[in-house]
């Protein structure tokens, strides 16, 4: 029989998703691979382990940001607006759902997400956060003090089992549990049933708004922003670094200052415990925001010489499908 279907993400959504999923993944396996010997001596090599880990955490702080403002960030605006808009209904779908059916109460329809997907949300943004900070003075323990570091340290296992917790959660809801599983489509191919729609998410599918389509080119100027945005960050953390007197003894540290060793700033490598005002990289983080300004200008003048089609997520699209 004929499916309809109703698109939920776009391919800026998936793509923040899965630049934080793969970045995520990394660092949970490296992250209690070096906390565990038995597990450690699965992979044999704790340097790789954590230049991988290290590695990871900028793509994870950093990754998702950059992707969605070179994107479509109107439709990752819209996500966060989601996430920070409760009601009623949102605190009713917190209560367990045997609690509702013993007194006759269905539960509540939904918006673009539900309670759940909104708290998982906020623990993922300020779990990000916490891990990175905590992290930091971890791995430069030589500059803070004894307690800070120590206390970092409890934070940053304490929090990695309760992401394990969260993460397990996450997969057993989207791979495993028949009701929610369908919601992985989203993530794949940005569709999912309108009638799956209907029962999970009925508030958005009544009231989403109209969405336009991405004009021509925009690839390419997506590329231009990610490497601009990507080359700003990296020379934002050598700034970061130099203040904090990271010398080239760490593998991480070492890449990081060859990739950023442009005219004025290759023959500065600050000496252990040495802090240095890089201001060189702060001219070149300057100069690359400056160049993804300039690039997005291209965005809104394609934008506004283009007409646009526009579609609505309510809007179905049939395709044949086969239901057993």
């Amino acid at each position: 029989m004929d499916e309809a279907r109703v698109e939920r993400f776009t391919r800026t959504e998936r793509a923040v998703h899965w630049v934080q999923a793969a970045s995520f993944l990394a660092l949970l396996i490296t992250g209690f691979a070096l906390m565990s010997p038995q597990i450690e001596g699965l992979f044999g090599h704790r340097e790789l382990l954590r230049e991988i880990h290290l590695s990871g955490a900028f793509f994870l702080f950093f990754g998702p940001a950059i992707v969605a403002l070179a994107g479509n960030r109107a439709s990752v605006a819209r996500d966060v607006k989601a996430v920070d808009t409760w009601d009623a209904d949102d605190l009713r779908w917190l209560i367990p759902f045997p609690v509702l059916r013993l007194f006759g109460v269905s539960t509540p329809p939904q918006g673009r997400f539900n309670a759940g997907q909104k708290l998982n949300a906020i623990f993922v943004t300020w779990s990000t956060l916490t891990f990175t900070v905590t992290g930091l003075i971890m791995w430069q323990n030589r500059r803070f003090p004894l307690n800070l570091v120590d206390n970092a340290n409890t934070i940053h296992t304490f929090l990695a089992y309760v992401a394990l917790v969260a993460f397990l959660g996450h997969i057993s809801l989207a791979t495993w549990y028949p009701s929610t599983r369908h919601a992985l489509r989203a993530m794949v191919s940005g569709w999912v049933r309108r009638d799956w729609a209907l029962h999970h998410h009925a508030k958005w599918v009544q009231a989403a708004p109209a969405q336009f389509a991405a004009p021509r080119y925009d690839a390419i100027r997506t590329v231009i922003q990610i490497l601009a945005g990507s080359f700003a960050a990296l020379f934002a953390v050598r700034f970061l670094f130099f203040w904090l007197g990271a010398n080239t003894t760490d593998a991480v540290t070492s890449w990081l200052y060859a990739v950023t060793a442009w005219p004025g700033v290759a023959g500065i490598i600050p000496a252990t415990a040495t802090r240095i005002a890089d201001w060189p990289a702060v001219l070149y983080a300057i100069l690359l925001i400056v160049a993804w300004r300039l690039a997005d200008r291209t965005r809104r003048l394609v934008q506004s010489a283009e007409p646009q089609a526009t579609f609505h997520p309510e809007a179905v699209s049939v395709a044949p499908s086969r239901k057993t």
